[in-house]
């Protein structure tokens, strides 16, 4: 048997790109025997390391912190819930369920690596499957394509969010369906039911537009399926995630409850204790907004990734005349399912602004519709891979050249938009958290360990070595803070750096009737200080 030359270059060009999605695990490395240690930039990666590393070292998703005793359920950084006392995943438990227990093998220190890993074994499952449905070629060039495309590439940078690892158990999924189909073999249903509930345990929101695409293809290709190694595999499906359910009860109360809340900003404000339920808006959570999906979807197609949308519009429009000319069942069969899928995903999660960037009028590449919307990016690469073979079958001799050129051109443009992107590229990351341990390092040496610092969004620099509070929204709240420091707490504002006269007039209207006063700042920093939280008076 002749080797697979396609998929030894893919192996090589994996180990390669391993070491550029690992490239903030690698440059970003925190003190291990001191504080800081790892801080990244996002509460999400924030929360999912610190609830991982947790499952590794003590086998649980929920950690008590003291100072909730006087002040519950005040003390949580964004991405966490505080549920009687107990501090909580705010989102899908999945990935750090999964992830800590491969810690627990591997050590935390690999966390930030599984990630960049998982994309590497994705990109080659990417090829499998695409090789499955239409041919070596066309899969080889599909998996160069989800290698260097920029919201997959970025996404396996900063390896703590769940999308990439999500997609690629979901690539995973599907390489195994397509070859129970061809090749009937137990062991594929099995693996099939296996990655699948992994991946849904992940993101158990996509559990809508997977179900009705899995009940189309089982419905499209029922011939070809044997039904009684399906049972088994949705049985082992519900064996996998089980865990889940397990979990979602101990935490939250509940094995159908997660930890998003009805009222859960992006923003932390407003966050309440009850728990949304699966069967809740579970199917336009954020309601039908069609004109701002259509919207988001051109600012997050053409807006970002221009010349990806031009080839991507290029090879559908050769893809609808080749269909035209030669029409088919299976054709029409995989076109409608995309549509009807597209349309729901993009609708599903472009009906709600979001505000991941101070600027909500920026469009940049670390916005939430990239990391939800790349299902949908990678469906179309193996489109236009077949278009690419398609627009070069008449220039053989020059064809490679062409090839290599195209990768690279794309390559070029897509590491553009990743590393230097505006705002959010990973340089920028970089130059952040660089500036977030030094921040952490200066107020840490100024601080005691029994401290709550009022941080706002820089709760994620300074948790989990200080207990953090978000902000103070309610008049409970500040009564709460004098409970913290009767309870022997040090209190700290994190804030913008104000002058003595601002102080003042800060004090006067938000912290002098409460009996508290905040004081000069101990240390300042290009725009915000640390100042000390004092009481004044009895109230």
């Amino acid at each position: 048997m002749s080797p697979d030359y396609y998929l030894l270059t893919l192996i090589l060009a994996g180990a390669a790109f391993f070491f550029l999605y690992s490239y903030l695990a690698l440059t970003i490395r925190g003190d291990w025997q001191a504080e800081p240690k790892l801080i990244f930039n996002s509460p999400d990666e924030t929360a999912n390391y610190f609830f991982s590393d947790l499952m590794a070292r003590e086998s649980k998703l929920q950690y008590f912190d003291p100072a909730n005793l006087a002040a519950a359920p005040l003390i949580s950084p964004r991405s966490m819930r505080v549920i009687d006392v107990q501090t909580v995943p705010a989102g899908f438990i999945g990935l750090p369920l999964i992830y800590g227990l491969l810690a627990k093998i591997l050590s935390s220190a690999a966390i930030p690596f599984f990630t960049p890993a998982l994309a590497v074994i994705g990109v080659i499952f990417f090829y499998f499957v695409v090789k499955e449905l239409f041919g070596r070629q066309t899969g080889f060039l599909s998996a160069g394509l989800l290698l260097i495309f920029p919201g997959f590439w970025y996404y396996a940078i900063k390896g703590l969010m769940p999308n990439v690892a999500f997609v690629v158990l979901l690539i995973m999924a599907g390489c195994f369906f397509a070859r129970l189909l061809n090749h009937k073999k137990l062991v594929n249903y099995l693996l099939f039911g296996f990655v699948l509930g992994l991946a849904l345990m992940i993101r158990t929101s996509e559990i809508v537009w997977i179900g009705f695409v899995i009940i189309s293809l089982t419905a499209f290709h029922y011939r070809k399926i044997k039904f009684n190694y399906l049972v088994l595999s949705v049985l082992l499906f519900f064996l996998v995630f089980s865990p889940i359910f397990f979990f979602n009860q101990q935490i939250y109360g509940s094995p159908l409850s997660y930890g998003y809340s009805l009222n859960l900003e992006l923003a932390g404000k407003n966050v309440i204790n009850q728990g949304l339920t699966l069967a809740e808006k579970i199917i336009l959570p954020f309601g039908f907004h069609p004109r701002l999906a259509w919207k988001n979807l051109f600012d997050y197609t053409y807006g970002i990734f221009p010349l990806w949308t031009l080839l991507f519009l290029a090879s559908f429009v050769t893809f609808i005349r080749g269909f035209l000319k030669y029409p088919g069942k299976f054709k029409a069969f995989y076109l409608i399912l995309f549509l009807l899928t597209a349309t729901y995903v993009v609708i599903y999660y472009g009906s709600w602004q979001f505000h991941d960037n101070p600027d909500p009028n920026a469009v940049t590449i670390g916005t939430s519709y990239i990391r939800y919307w790349l299902p949908l990016y990678i469906f179309v690469l193996p489109l236009l891979a077949r278009a690419l073979i398609f627009w070069l079958k008449n220039l053989p001799r020059i064809k490679t050249v062409v090839l290599v050129y195209f990768f690279a051109v794309l390559s070029l443009t897509s590491y553009q938009t990743v590393f230097w992107g505006p705002e959010e590229g990973v340089l920028k990351v970089k130059e952040n958290i660089n500036g977030y341990q030094q921040i952490a390092s200066r107020v840490f040496s100024l601080v005691p360990e029994k401290s709550v610092i009022i941080a706002g969004t820089m709760d994620k620099v300074f948790f989990p070595a200080r207990s953090v509070i978000i902000a103070l929204n309610y008049p409970q709240d500040y009564v709460k803070i004098k409970q913290l420091l009767y309870q022997g707490y040090a209190v700290y504002y994190f804030y913008f750096s104000r002058t003595p006269a601002e102080l003042a007039e800060f004090n006067q209207r938000y912290f002098q009737s409460y009996g508290l006063r905040v004081e000069s700042s101990l240390i300042d920093f290009e725009e915000q200080s640390l100042y000390p939280v004092v009481a004044t008076v009895d109230s």
